[in-house]
């Protein structure tokens, strides 16, 4: 009697046939990048940086842009397999219980408040009326939102943020610097008039990549950042990024 032995083979060519899902917020916060509606394809430094990645890998990919208001949500409702940015200190709720996997930090920013620099000495209690993106959290400022001490200003756009805060409708904006500097550039005003607020909490903090289902390939991605360091600073300079690297 003869056995027929069949060997089953399953390649990397099996798993480089996936098309990843990689969620990213739908909204513009140019230079990291600008995913509203319509502009999936805009380049940014998210963009240029992950689609490399992605295809030097070999992998098939797609962006899908999602709400900000579901951003804990997304791994649970949206069945993606990624996400980009992301920061454990933004899980809250049961995403807690999710086990995530973050890449090395990609980029490391400051959050904070940005003033008039007239008013870049001004105490905390100072700010009534904060402006930020809408579906952005301020962290920073939850104690004051709890005991209805400050007014929240939400905008669609970075663009409305900078002018608000120039035409003196908010006391201070809650976005980053680089975003700031862009838009100045575009409302073609002096990059220095709008300041960041030492005198009112301000942190660093990163942008990480993560995913809960394939912690391989976010092993990948680091590799790819350790690799290939002389790229990556060369897209940051592509998009003017300058990251926060000092002490403050």
């Amino acid at each position: 009697m003869f056995h027929i032995v069949v060997i089953l083979s399953f390649s990397n060519s099996n798993l480089q046939a996936k098309e990843y899902i990689i969620g990213v917020e739908d909204v513009n916060y140019y230079p990291f990048y600008d995913f509203s509606a319509d502009e999936l394809d805009r380049k940014s430094f998210t963009n240029e940086l992950l689609s490399t990645f992605f295809r030097r890998q070999g992998y098939k990919f797609k962006f899908v842009s999602l709400p900000l208001k579901r951003f804990d949500k997304w791994y649970v409702e949206e069945a993606i397999d990624f996400k980009f940015p992301d920061n454990e200190r933004w899980r809250v709720g049961e995403s807690k219980k999710l086990n995530i996997t973050y890449s090395k930090p990609v980029l490391r920013l400051i959050a904070g408040t940005f003033v008039l620099k007239k008013n870049k000495d001004k105490p905390r209690k100072a700010i009534k009326r904060l402006g930020t993106i809408f579906g952005f959290f301020p962290t920073l400022w939850y104690d004051r939102m709890l005991d209805n001490t400050i007014e929240l200003v939400e905008a669609s756009s970075s663009y409305s943020l900078v002018k608000h805060l120039l035409y003196g409708n908010v006391d201070g904006i809650n976005i980053d610097n680089n975003v700031i500097s862009y838009n100045l550039k575009l409302l073609q005003e002096d990059e220095g008039v709008i300041v960041l607020n030492k005198h009112i909490n301000h942190e660093r903090y990163a942008y990480y990549f993560s995913t809960i289902l394939y912690p391989q390939v976010i092993q990948e991605f680091d590799e790819f950042l350790s690799e290939n360091s002389q790229l990556v600073a060369e897209i940051k300079t592509k998009y003017g990024i300058v990251e926060t690297l000092e002490n403050f």
